[in-house]
């Protein structure tokens, strides 16, 4: 048995009951445990136990929607399967992908091979120790076509969302440029003026807009209505019908008002709001897009040869070699193995300073190069990448749901089947009352021109309940929550900000409590030196301790040996170097045998320290000669973090308790937390000890933990947020709530405000939302709100939600 996540692209959702539609029909099915759909995003995922994707595609289409298969994501017993999915591209037909699939099954080491031409995919399973992805993509080249190694499906879904906005947008613009002369001569005709075969221009007309326009609504909202999954389609697909019916039973000699203009104005409005809303959406999902375009599109790969070959970075695989110049970005993730430079990760990590990199360091594909030239061995390809790793963050942030849409969500689920009920009683109320809804009518007509109380009573009942189909709104709840969230994922990620869940995000602005780990999260996790104490010259005794420490590699050495080369300090060359692991050092330099360790390393030779300097902490490291003379001692510090104290205070200021558990000694632990004027502080503690601490101080509190994310995982996982900071290219990895990308402690207090901001907009949203449907249903059932008006309304509504979401992009931490 294995967990699977799939996700699927979507087609053919209009509003928020699509979306509560396709999840119930997709948690159906036997093995979903968890499904997310996404109507800005379009995306479904789901969770469950050994999924097919075909299965999952049928039912969404059994609902009335479109489906295509994005990604699969099996457990890691499947993944070293090495089962992977390949863009193919030149197919034009079957023939062809059969002639990929042969090309494919032909390489030795290639187990199994499914060429898909409806999806242009190749679903192939290798033996990695036979053949090669670079192997495939040259056999399937001489069959005629490309094999995509590192197509990331991310970049199309862009492409395809640009096409939609293209489609929206020339849509609208034919409706109206047939709509926009058909309104004037409805108004000409209305004023008195005779115009000829006007009932006949009019259907004519609006056939084209409402039926060849507007085809897409009609067919979604005739699938709805045949598969019971009513939605905001349904209410304009019936708002447009009936209008359409009532000019061609006008022309048949009906006593009823001719409305198929109106029905055709209806869906002009529609069209402007799709356009209005996708261009909006768009918007929204920016900071997602501005991630994608920073994949870099060539690399100087060096061959075998030791010759540079510029290459489509969807070709490189792990272990490829690249030579990165100055002002070049790293074209995939790395690791540096000649070379020295400069590297500038703002845009991933937030952090505006750039960063030395040398032989051994990790670099970020998409970041830029700024000083020199490097040779960097590559570690990650195409999805592997850290930039796909936190886009995919980002979007399946962007996909969960915040608790408080939970109650939007069945308000959604009722929604449409309360409208059509409002809406059939309306066309009673005015058909079966009509000396009360003649009364509305007049004083109606007193303030507003589009009331007219000459209607017959059927004229009016229609005119009032198309009215109130078109102007209810559910796209407007179902885009509060969404909208925000996306809008506010995405600046999160500009400032190195990764929310993982739309419960964190929620939850975040709650926190009254912090717990900080100590190394590695105040502190910078490097060792330096604190104090120099020494009965001889300083420079002479450092450059005797640094020249038989440099035979050493043990942290401590090094910062002795980083100090010294800082002073200037020349080493000597040592001999008779002999090292003993967790005790100390000893070696000759400039014909002087020195003995440098702690305490029992000390007495080993039978020495004794002097009274004064025995009771020092344990991280310092005791000096005397062979002949048992005590040279002096040295302490060592692991350096706080430049703004430390900084966030202190303005998690203070926001009302937050601190807190440091840690297992460092006391000493080091009280030092640190008087310092950054930690509220509370716990030391020597064992991994599950922390554990027991975070348990007593969450009673009665909203506790968040920040730690590396990856010793402190337990933690992490045990606080209501847990927070990973700090933790480089392994971010999909962490056990974290939140992910803040870089090292700079500022992020979470970023992270706090972000949470905050973005749930008052999530609020404000419902709140308009909720208040447009409670005022404008009651004044369409009334009479006194023209078709063509709520539908403008309605569209308004919607963009008004997106647009509100959109100026989270303009906050200032």
């Amino acid at each position: 048995m294995s967990i699977d996540r799939v996700t699927l692209s979507l087609e053919g959702m209009s509003c928020a009951s699509c979306a509560l539609s396709i999840e119930k029909a997709l948690k159906k099915i036997d093995g979903v445990k968890t499904v997310n759909v996404n109507l800005m995003t379009e995306k479904a995922l789901i969770v469950g136990t050994d999924l097919e994707p075909g299965i999952l595609i049928q039912s969404v289409k059994n609902a009335g929607y479109d489906a295509s298969l994005d990604s699969v994501e099996k457990n890691k017993e499947d993944i070293m399967k090495n089962t992977k999915l390949y863009q193919v591209n030149g197919m034009s037909c079957a023939a062809c992908a059969i002639n990929v699939e042969k090309a494919l099954k032909k390489i030795p080491g290639v187990i199994a091979a499914n060429v898909n031409i409806a999806t242009q995919k190749a679903h192939v399973t290798i033996d990695p120790g036979i053949v090669s992805e670079r192997e495939m993509a040259k056999a399937v080249k001489n069959a005629g076509y490309e094999l995509v190694i590192n197509q990331d499906s991310r970049s199309l879904s862009q492409d395809d969302s640009q096409q939609k906005l293209k489609k929206a947008k020339s849509k609208m613009i034919w409706a109206w440029t047939i709509t926009v002369p058909l309104s004037l001569l409805m108004i000409f005709h209305m004023s008195g003026l005779a115009i000829p075969y006007f009932s006949e221009i009019s259907l004519a007309a609006s056939f084209i807009v409402i039926f060849v326009v507007g085809k897409d609504l009609i067919k979604s909202g005739f699938v709805a209505i045949l598969h019971r999954s009513f939605n905001m389609d349904v209410l304009i697909f019936l708002g447009v019908c009936a209008s359409y019916l009532s000019g061609i039973l006008s022309i048949l000699g009906e006593q009823i008002a001719d409305y198929s203009a109106v029905g055709a104005m209806i869906m002009g409005f529609y069209l402007i709001g799709q356009y209005l809303e996708a261009k909006a959406k768009g918007k929204a999902s920016e900071a997602i897009k501005k991630l994608i375009s920073m994949n870099v599109k060539t690399a100087n790969l060096i061959d075998d040869n030791g010759d540079i070959v510029s290459i489509d970075t969807k070709n490189l695989v792990v272990g490829d070699v690249v030579l990165v110049k100055p002002s070049q970005a790293v074209p995939a993730d790395g690791i540096i193995i000649e070379g020295e430079t400069i590297i500038d990760e703002s845009m991933v990590t937030g952090e505006f300073l750039p960063k030395t990199k040398t032989v051994g360091d990790r670099v970020i594909g998409s970041c830029i190069n700024q000083f020199g030239v490097i040779k960097v061995r590559i570690t990650s390809v195409g999805e592997d990448t850290f930039l796909s790793q936190m886009i995919k963050l980002v979007e399946e942030a962007m996909g969960t749901k915040v608790p408080i849409q939970r109650f939007a969500d069945k308000v959604i689920g009722v929604f449409v089947p309360f409208v059509l009920i409002v809406s059939l009683a309306t066309f009673l109320f005015w058909i079966l009352d009509p000396k009360t809804t003649h009364a509305i009518s007049l004083w109606g007509a007193s303030i507003l021109p589009w009331v007219n109380p000459n209607l017959n009573a059927l004229s009016a009942a229609v005119f009032a309940s198309v009215a109130t189909l078109v102007v209810a709104c559910p796209c407007a709840l179902g885009l509060a929550t969404p909208t925000a969230l996306m809008v506010g994922s995405g600046l999160g990620a500009s400032h190195g900000i990764l929310i993982r869940t739309g419960d964190a995000l929620q939850g975040a602005k709650d926190i009254d409590t912090v717990i900080f780990d100590k190394t590695g999260t105040l502190t910078t996790g490097k060792i330096g030196l604190s104090e120099i104490h020494s009965t001889i010259d300083k420079s002479e005794f450092l450059r005797l301790v640094a020249s038989v420490e440099n035979y050493s590699e043990h942290p401590l050495s090094e910062a002795i040996i980083d100090y010294a080369k800082s002073a200037n300090i020349v080493l000597e060359n040592a001999v008779n170097v002999e090292i003993n692991p967790g005790l100390g050092i000893k070696g000759t330099v400039l014909n002087k045998t020195i003995i440098i360790g702690n305490a029992n390393y000390i007495k080993i030779f039978g020495f004794s320290l002097p009274k004064d300097v025995i009771d020092q902490d344990k991280t310092s490291s005791f000096v005397m000669d062979i002949n048992g003379n005590y040279l002096g001692y040295i302490t060592f510090k692991d350096a706080l973090k430049e703004n430390a104290k900084k966030v202190m205070l303005e998690l203070k200021n926001m009302g937050i308790r601190t807190v440091m558990l840690t297992g460092d000694n006391e000493s080091s632990a009280k030092q640190v937390a008087s310092i950054l004027d930690i509220d509370e502080v716990y030391y020597n503690l064992m991994p599950q000890e922390k554990l027991e601490h975070i348990k007593k101080l969450q009673q009665g509190h909203v506790v968040a933990m920040v730690g590396d994310g990856i010793n402190d995982a337990p933690a992490l996982k045990q606080a209501n947020i847990g927070i990973a900071i700090g933790s480089g290219t392994d971010i999909a990895k962490e056990a974290s709530d939140i992910t803040l990308v870089g090292s700079d402690l500022e992020a979470l207090v970023k992270a706090i405000k972000l949470s905050k901001v973005t749930f008052n907009k999530i609020k404000q949203n419902l709140f308009w939302a909720f208040i447009y449907n409670i005022i404008a249903i009651p004044i369409a059932a009334l009479g006194l709100l023209h078709p063509a008006i709520a539908e403008a309304a309605m569209a308004a509504s919607s963009v008004n939600v997106v647009t509100n979401s959109l100026r989270l992009k303009k906050y200032k931490f």
